[in-house]
């Protein structure tokens, strides 16, 4: 079983990035658990969802507490985060990172770049839920670009073709640290 975390603020998508995660992976042929969770609801306040997958049923009701695997979507909240050991965290930043003590492999990705490049949202909060997934894409492996771009159609609507193009960039300038 593996569990992965998505966090950021009110605003950024992180449960519509979340819930977007799921349907990718039950496209794949995974068993998916998507559980959002946010306190305010409100623009700004820390908002987290988790995606739980596995190759067979899952029985397994109790909250994720250190995933395998974090997206981490606004920087603020990085010192909250706990990834397993041996993990994967992927930042949205467009800063360099020193690895410290973990054994964790980190990446970086600016998603906000990409998306005021494409006129995705405002400077002030850019929506940058479909280029993180791309990035995603890349550095877990688990599920395909093609997939990704079946729910970003069907979930986005008429600006599917700018956030795939996002998606696409993301996953084309995700960096190991």
């Amino acid at each position: 079983m593996k569990e992965i975390g998505l966090h950021g603020r009110g605003g950024q998508g992180v449960v519509l990035s979340g819930e977007m995660l799921a349907n990718v992976y039950f496209y794949e042929g995974y068993e998916v658990q998507f559980m959002p969770s946010y306190g305010a609801e409100r623009r700004g306040s820390p908002s987290n969802a988790f995606v739980r997958i596995d190759n067979k049923k899952i029985y397994n009701r109790y909250a994720v507490t250190i995933p395998d695997m974090v997206v981490v979507f606004n920087m603020s909240l990085i010192s909250d985060i706990k990834v397993k050991d041996d993990g994967v965290v992927l930042l949205n930043s467009s800063e360099k990172f020193a690895k410290g003590s973990t054994d964790a492999k980190i990446f970086t990705v600016n998603a906000n770049e990409i998306a005021l490049s494409l006129n995705l949202g405002t400077p002030s909060m850019p929506i940058i839920n479909t280029a993180l997934l791309g990035a995603f894409c890349k550095i877990s492996n688990d599920y395909s670009f093609e997939n990704l771009e079946k729910v970003i159609k069907k979930t986005i609507g008429k600006k599917a073709d700018i956030n795939i193009k996002a998606a696409k960039l993301a996953f084309d300038n995700v960096r190991e640290i």
